[in-house]
């Protein structure tokens, strides 16, 4: 397929894609088929299946069966691979290991004439996509494979799944987290999961983004302090924003002369800056020579042990 004609019929979104190829004649609907004859999608993007939304899914399917059908298409003889559908055939498949009932054998499906296999991947990257249940990092998978391999523009993506051209581009920046085995796998491992160590806090996209830029060492202090704390995604890019205004004081300081007045001027915005981010008075105090101390003021005990512990330390 032309790339050109190709990307401008992505632009329509998946609904559009699946008009077009519901018209051909060999498109087959209301049908049965054995749940053994079909094979998952190689190229979904869904890699977790939360576990309660699952079992909840499992418990209306025992209930009313499968309302929607499953989107496949004919591979071989006998055997079809899956091109939607993911969580009601997993769902499907685990209650018919579960039960003898033979309700569960079989799944009404919708089997699609394509042929082609970059047009497959790119109806199950776009379909899962538009159902908005891929947890972060799935979904900057998707559309890191819809960018790279199918060489659709962050605009032309925005388009297909009805998003904008800035939550495209934010998304799949998220996969540079990937880069440290550290910090950076812990912050992944929380997109996936969502939740956090079994708590009703939910660890988002939101409160990942603030801390791209950031030093491998002030992610991880965030990090930890946001899953210790609960904090909100608005604290988050307040913490995140100390950070980077103290980093570009702090360069800025050392890039001026110890007489001019610019020089007097930083400091003071440096002191300003440092005191905010401890929650108390500091004074900074220079000589002549360039050396100098920093004095950090505190009204008791309990403040300079919280100071050490959840400022310095964290």
């Amino acid at each position: 397929m032309n790339d050109n004609i190709k990307n401008k019929e992505l632009g329509k979104g998946i609904g559009a894609l699946i008009k077009d190829y519901s018209e051909n004649q060999n498109n087959k609907s209301n049908l049965f088929i054995n749940i053994n004859q079909i094979v998952p999608n190689k190229n979904n993007p869904r890699e977790y299946f939360d576990k309660e939304k699952l079992e909840q899914l499992k418990e209306s399917i025992y209930q009313h069966g499968i309302l929607q059908p499953l989107t496949i298409r004919k591979i071989d003889d006998d055997q079809y691979e899956l091109i939607s559908g993911g969580r009601r055939f997993e769902a499907i498949k685990q209650l018919s290991v579960e039960y003898e009932d033979v309700k569960f054998k079989k799944v009404p499906v919708f089997i699609k004439d394509v042929d082609s296999e970059s047009l497959m991947t790119e109806l199950a990257l776009i379909e899962n996509i538009q159902r908005s249940d891929l947890n972060p990092v799935e979904e900057a998978f998707a559309f890191s494979k819809l960018k790279i391999n199918f060489n659709m523009s962050d605009q032309q993506i925005a388009d297909s799944v009805g998003r904008s051209r800035s939550t495209i581009t934010n998304s799949i920046r998220l996969l540079n987290f990937m880069k440290n085995v550290n910090v950076g796998k812990k912050i992944i491992e929380a997109l996936q999961t969502g939740n956090i160590y079994g708590t009703d806090f939910i660890y988002t996209a939101g409160h990942a983004r603030p801390l791209l830029d950031l030093t491998p060492d002030i992610q991880e202090k965030i990090f930890n302090k946001t899953i210790q704390g609960h904090l909100s995604v608005r604290k988050v890019e307040l913490e995140a924003k100390k950070h980077k205004i103290l980093k570009k004081s702090l360069s800025d300081l050392g890039n001026k002369k110890r007489e001019s007045d610019d020089f007097d001027q930083l400091v003071a915005v440096y002191r300003s800056n440092l005191s905010d981010f401890l929650s108390t008075n500091i004074d900074i105090k220079i000589n002549k020579k360039g050396n100098g101390k920093l004095v950090i003021h505190f009204q008791n005990d309990k403040e300079l042990q919280n100071i050490i512990k959840n400022k310095i330390l964290r």
